[in-house]
Parts: structure tokens; C-alpha cells; sequence
């Protein structure tokens, strides 16, 4: 090849070189949001996160390292109250000292919302039911009355009559007896139906947790008995003395008392 032809030719290439524009690559959207970023924030590595700039590289932004430790303890203490069992009380039917009774009570009146209904609504079924009774004996009474006015009317009539005799002395005791017999048989009835309503509120004290109606039968002396010379257990509590069953009838009706003139309307 002649040395005037290769020149010309070396030359034309270098013109094209000079002059043309290389033809761009064409690259993906993600590759090319890469890029920009890359560009932007030229000290995050091109992992295709996000920070944002002024932020340390690799690290979550503030506010979701501000959440993420509330959420945490949100959730951490949302579980502990669920797991969490109640701290335990004492026993009531190991409780027979009135102060620690007392406390007790209390305590179950603050736990347990309906406490006060039932107690409330006891206090109004024995209300009821005495008044009813002493209804029904006062009614008793007044027929008995109102016998012995018709049978002196009758008496009356009939002494008037002629050749009439009036019935012995001995009749008319035998009426009185029988009228008191009669107020007698109803007054066994009526104690009956007490021990009945009494059997029923001491199952629902017990039900409730109220101490003195569910008593360990380990600490109920009889009466007459002396409590024992031996010293109690050891770790036996202070709340837990022995008493005589007179003496748990009376913290019974004491914490009767005490119930009603708490929630007496």
C-alpha cells in the first residue's frame, strides 16, 4: 500500500473520531435510580436503600429508632399484664382476727365489681322474707282472735237458747291450748325457713370469699374446749387463732353488720 493512501486513510479515521458522539448505553429504571442516587448521596453505599442525607450510612432513620423501642415496650408490658397472675390474697377460710377480716373484705370489694350487688341484693331477699313472716304470724294471731270473738258470739247466741247448757270450763282450756299449739307449730316452721335463708347466705358469703362462712374446720373449737396447750405450728400466721363455734357465730353476725351498714341503701 502506497504511504499517500494509508495517511489519507489514518486521517479520515481521526476526523470520525473527533467528531462522533459515542452511542449511549441503555440501562433499566432501577439502574438508572442506582445511578442518580449514587450521584446524590455519593457516601451511601449502592445497596438501594434509602437514606436520607445527614444520616450515619447502614442506619435506620431516627424516627423508626425512636418507634421501634416504644413498640417494643408497648408489646413487652401488654404481655406481662396479660401473664401476669394477680398477687395472691390470703385464704379467708384461714382468717379468724377481725382486723385481718376486715382487710380482706375490702380487698375483694375493690376486685370484684359485683360484690356489692350481691350483698345488697341478700340483704333485700332477708328483708323480704322476715317482713313476709311476720305478716303470715301476725295474721295467725288476728284469725285466732277472731275464732275465739265468733265461738264467745256463738256461745252467746247459744246460751240463749232455752234449755241450752254452756260447755264446761275445761272446754275452753283446751281451746287455749289449742290456739297456743297452733302459734307453736308455726313458730317451728318459722325457724325452719330462718335456717334455711341463714344455710343459703352463708353459702353465698362462702361463694364470695367473705371470712367467717367458710372457716377451716381444723381451726373451729367446740364449745367448752379449751384451746390446746401445745404452741401452734411453726409459720403458723397471727390471723389464724383458734375460736369456739360461739365465737365464729358472733364474727359472723359482726360482719353482717358490718356488710349492711356498708351498703345500706
Amino acid at each position: 500500500m502506497e504511504a499517500g493512501s494509508l495517511q489519507s486513510i489514518l486521517a479520515t479515521l481521526a476526523q470520525f473520531g473527533t467528531s462522533t458522539v459515542p452511542y449511549p448505553t441503555q440501562s433499566t429504571p432501577i439502574a438508572n435510580f442506582e445511578n442518580q442516587s449514587a450521584h446524590v448521596y455519593p457516601d451511601r453505599p449502592n445497596d438501594g436503600s434509602t437514606t436520607p442525607p445527614g444520616e450515619p450510612p447502614g442506619e435506620p432513620p431516627a424516627a423508626a429508632t425512636r418507634l421501634v423501642p416504644q413498640q417494643q415496650n408497648h408489646l413487652r408490658s401488654q404481655t406481662s399484664s396479660g401473664n401476669a397472675s394477680p398477687k395472691p390474697m390470703i385464704d379467708p377460710a384461714s382468717i379468724t382476727q377481725w382486723q385481718e377480716a376486715l382487710r380482706c373484705v375490702t380487698k375483694i370489694a375493690a376486685q370484684n365489681a359485683q360484690f356489692a350487688g350481691c350483698i345488697k341484693r341478700m340483704m333485700q331477699d332477708q328483708k323480704t322474707h322476715e317482713m313476709r313472716w311476720y305478716t303470715e304470724r301476725q295474721n295467725l294471731k288476728q284469725i285466732q282472735s277472731n275464732r275465739c270473738a265468733s265461738a264467745a258470739n256463738a256461745q252467746k247466741i247459744l246460751s240463749s237458747l232455752p234449755a241450752f247448757c254452756s260447755p264446761p270450763l275445761n272446754d275452753k282450756e283446751h281451746k287455749q291450748v289449742d290456739k297456743a299449739a297452733e302459734l307453736a307449730e308455726f313458730d317451728r316452721k318459722l325457724y325452719a325457713a330462718q335456717q334455711a335463708m341463714e344455710a343459703g347466705m352463708t353459702t353465698e358469703m362462702k361463694r364470695l370469699g367473705v371470712p367467717f362462712f367458710g372457716t377451716d374446720p381444723s381451726l373451729i373449737l367446740e364449745d367448752g374446749r379449751d384451746s390446746p396447750v401445745e404452741p401452734l405450728p411453726e409459720g403458723h400466721p397471727k390471723f389464724s387463732p383458734f375460736v369456739t363455734e360461739t365465737q365464729l357465730l358472733m364474727l359472723r353476725r359482726k360482719m353482717m353488720a358490718h356488710l349492711e351498714d356498708l351498703y345500706r341503701d
